[in-house]
């Protein structure tokens, strides 16, 4: 969290949320954004990453409903908090305060055994793509410097203008900030006769493996790097004890559904729970009745 609010302002302000119960007593974080009159919106873990507050054994609804009380202030305006697949005591314990929620698809890699065990599970295509990636001159390599991150931000600017898409960018700032986390984050690019041909960031989040960010070159694309960059991923996931491997949302795209299927993923469904503040939702309300009223006189 700090990661962000050092490198993207003011919309990314660190929130510690204390956490009493199901537990020692500790902290989680949360982000948030300042709002006109001295209001605020909150998000437990940006960019649809999901958070949790831990907990040991059983989970307290007492240690939730004080959670939930302290984010519904008079001053927040909203706040979001997806819920991991698995993390079912936690979704039921917001859906008994009659929270608002929906389901977000992700495609999931379960680790049940090695990292031999995990391969086993990859379809013909991808082991033969993996192949090629290595008797191609693909190799694989943790981002050890500054020139190495910024290459990869230039890759996937390229790329997103190549397929213009629309939205949000991450500075190269955050990048710098994130890979700093050796604990928890790696960037991983493949190189191809020493030019970056292909990279992505990972999470590693207590028992999973998060694939958040990536990009490919794509006049590089018979090199299969990205296979070989996804392998690495499920490798570095099982030496770590991990249980998953969290492929992401695939925006109801069927090619990349089936993509992520050819690892062995599996469609999973996290819960999000959005918390609209009434106060604000009427103040905003009656505002709109009288902008239109007045608009007629």
């Amino acid at each position: 969290m700090q990661a962000l609010s050092r490198t993207m302002g003011e919309n990314y302000r660190p929130l510690a949320i204390p956490v009493v119960g199901s537990g020692p007593p500790r902290i989680m974080y949360a982000t948030w954004a300042p709002a006109p009159y001295y209001s605020k919106y909150v998000s437990l873990a940006p960019f649809s990453l999901c958070a949790s507050p831990g907990w040991e054994g059983q989970l307290e609804l007492g240690t939730l409903e004080r959670i939930v009380k302290s984010l519904r202030r008079t001053n927040t305006r909203a706040w979001v908090w997806t819920v991991r697949f698995d993390h079912t005591a936690l979704a039921h314990g917001l859906r008994s305060f009659n929270m608002p929620f929906h389901q977000a698809a992700t495609h999931v890699l379960k680790l049940e055994a090695d990292y031999s065990c995990a391969a086993s599970g990859y379809s013909a295509t991808i082991r033969n793509q993996i192949g090629k990636a290595a008797r191609r001159g693909v190799s694989v390599r943790d981002a050890e410097s500054e020139a190495d991150v910024r290459a990869y931000c230039e890759l996937h600017a390229r790329l997103v203008e190549q397929k213009e898409w629309r939205g949000f960018r991450y500075p190269a700032t955050l990048f710098l900030e994130l890979v700093r986390l050796k604990d928890f984050v790696r960037l991983l690019i493949a190189e191809h006769e020493g030019r970056l041909v292909s990279g992505a960031l990972l999470f590693r989040d207590a028992d999973c493996v998060q694939y958040w960010h990536a990009a490919t070159d794509r006049d590089y694309s018979q090199l299969f790097a990205s296979r070989s960059i996804l392998d690495e991923t499920i490798r570095w996931a099982c030496d770590t004890g991990a249980k998953f491997v969290d492929f992401g949302g695939s925006a109801g795209l069927a090619s990349l559904e089936n993509f992520k299927s050819s690892w062995g993923a599996r469609p999973e469904m996290n819960w999000v729970f959005e918390w609209t503040n009434p106060l604000w939702a009427g103040l905003s309300a009656l505002k709109s009745r009288f902008e239109t009223i007045t608009g007629r006189i």
